[in-house]
């Protein structure tokens, strides 16, 4: 190859930039490899880029019918009410989502992590048609089922009115007066709406609907010992949309219940956790023998016999009636 003196002449970074442009050149001009077609092998297809907008929109719930059979978990309420605020305070936008719909999707997981049977108790919103002029509450049975029906009506509401979330906590408490047992109310709303007003509204229904649980012996006087403890009637469970921190100030207003973020919830293993604390106190000990009955062998131990790990007494009664080992 000729070089003439004129491109000798050059700047070396001339040179340099003409060297690089001659190889490129020479590279464009080489033969493809043409590979043959092969259909059937793949399937390609445009991806979706909106996925990471709809974080919610999948959602595999964990079924709790097995574990509550397994352990034989004991019922913690008789009664299970839903009060989902979609008032105007959560009309803004939670990464990209209205925090109303977001409200509704959180109550959707709940309703299809459900073990599958009736529920009585009530589902309730902070908003009416403007034509009703007060909040008709009734006790009715619910499944999992009537909550999604419950939320697209809540969804489709257009010409309504919004009720403050302390006066359906007053009627609320005025329904569960009429109904003797224990009561679970879930509040989905956000803390900032957890006001004075409603604070004191979730104080007096938790004292209005008290019991006492007794502990005494049979045959005891019926007077309140220190056997005896006065507890509420009510948990509250709220779910704060749009928080960060899982305690509000109704915390503070009793122990029963607790109070958790929305997101702390919202995957499928959080959401099974949250529903098996709000419907189940434990595995149930029918004989009061310290041994869970999934794990007891002898299911009716006499009162104050002591027993093994497997829940069966641990030494034999002789003639006389004293134990031996």
């Amino acid at each position: 190859m000729l070089i003439s003196n004129d491109f000798l002449l050059l700047p070396k970074k001339t040179v340099l930039v003409l060297f690089f442009l001659s190889l490129t050149g020479c590279g464009s001009f080489e033969n493809l490899i043409k590979v043959p077609v092969e259909p059937g092998l793949t399937d390609v297809k445009a991806y979706n880029t909106k996925l990471h907008t709809e974080s919610l929109s999948y959602f595999e719930p964990i079924r709790l019918e097995s574990r509550v059979a397994e352990l034989r978990l004991e019922p913690r309420a008789d009664y299970l009410f839903i009060v989902i605020d979609q008032g105007l305070a959560l009309s803004g936008d939670l990464d990209g989502l209205d925090m109303r719909a977001y409200a509704r999707e959180i109550v959707r997981r709940f309703a299809h992590t459900l073990p599958g049977k009736k529920y009585s108790g009530a589902i309730l919103t902070n908003t009416q048609k403007r034509s009703s002029s007060a909040v008709k509450l009734s006790l009715t049975d619910f499944t999992a089922h009537d909550i999604e029906q419950a939320l697209g009506k809540a969804a489709s509401q257009r010409n309504t009115t919004e009720t403050p979330l302390e006066q359906v906590v007053t009627h609320l408490s005025h329904l569960i007066n009429q109904v003797s047992g224990s009561s679970s109310v879930i509040l989905v709303t956000s803390w900032s709406e957890i006001s004075k007003s409603l604070e004191r509204a979730v104080m007096q229904m938790r004292q209005s609907n008290s019991f006492v649980e007794s502990t005494a012996v049979i045959n005891s006087p019926p007077t309140l010992t220190t056997s005896q403890e006065q507890q509420s009637g009510v948990c509250l469970y709220t779910i704060g949309v749009g928080n960060r921190l899982s305690r509000t100030r109704l915390d503070s207003v009793d122990s029963c219940g607790y109070s958790v973020a929305a997101d702390k919830i919202v995957q499928p293993r959080d959401m099974a956790h949250f529903v098996q604390n709000i419907l189940y106190k434990g595995p149930a000990d029918s004989d009061s023998d310290g041994i869970y009955d999934y794990r007891d062998h002898c299911l009716n131990t006499p009162s104050g016999r002591i027993v093994d790990f497997s829940g069966c007494p641990r030494f034999a009664i002789n003639n006389s009636g004293a134990s031996h080992e």
